[in-house]
């Protein structure tokens, strides 16, 4: 296989470390889905991030051309490099999220690429006319409900070093579409579950 020469920029080692709230299962069914078009173009983040927001494509077959679907591509560009993702957005009570998967597994190496998982992750969205503010849920504040027995999610704690689980993990949901979704509905208002250093205020800079 050969070796590829790709970025692993700052947004992606969050995506499949820590500080977000991950699963390996979507957070969305087909029947929540929405898709704006208003989203589409380029934003420019206040941390001076780039957002190159498109309708994917899907391949429908060689010499054919590529297929429109409702969903979207995200080019993610900071000072470290760029990187994608394939978002969905959907709508869960009255409010709108998005759910992030890597487009592909990220590496400087093939080998090393084998050994990761992509998962997904959400955010909560809040639109406005040529603005939007993406807000990760908090990973510690997850953490937090699990340590009080506030919560019960079919979740694994995976630790950052090997066979070491103490305080130094990171918690993996497996639960359910159905189950995630009901996590949300019930926290979708608290503002704890979004206070972090991870929300984005973009504004559009380009149709």
């Amino acid at each position: 296989m050969k070796e590829k020469n790709i970025f692993l920029i700052s947004l992606m080692i969050i995506l499949v470390s820590g500080c977000f709230v991950k699963s390996l299962h979507p957070f969305y069914r087909e029947k929540d889905l929405l898709f704006k078009k208003e989203l589409l173009g380029t934003w420019t983040g206040d941390d001076s991030s780039e957002w190159k927001i498109e309708q994917n494509r899907k391949f429908s077959g060689i010499f054919k051309p590529d297929i429109p679907e409702n969903v979207y591509l995200i080019t993610y560009t900071d000072k470290k490099g760029t990187s994608q993702f394939i978002v969905n957005l959907f709508k869960l009570g009255n409010r709108l999220f998005l759910d992030f998967y890597p487009e592909e597994k990220e590496s400087s190496n093939e080998l090393r690429s084998l050994h990761l998982v992509a998962m997904h992750t959400v955010a909560r969205v809040d639109l406005a006319p040529d603005k939007m503010i993406i807000r990760w849920y908090n990973e510690e504040w997850l953490i937090g409900l699990f340590k009080q027995n506030k919560i019960r999610i079919a979740h694994e704690k995976v630790p950052y070093e090997s066979g070491k689980i103490d305080d130094n993990f990171q918690v993996i949901l497996t639960a359910s579409t159905g189950d995630l979704q009901k996590f949300m509905l019930k926290y979708a208002e608290d503002p704890n579950a979004f206070k972090n250093d991870y929300t984005f205020i973009l504004r559009k800079t380009n149709q």
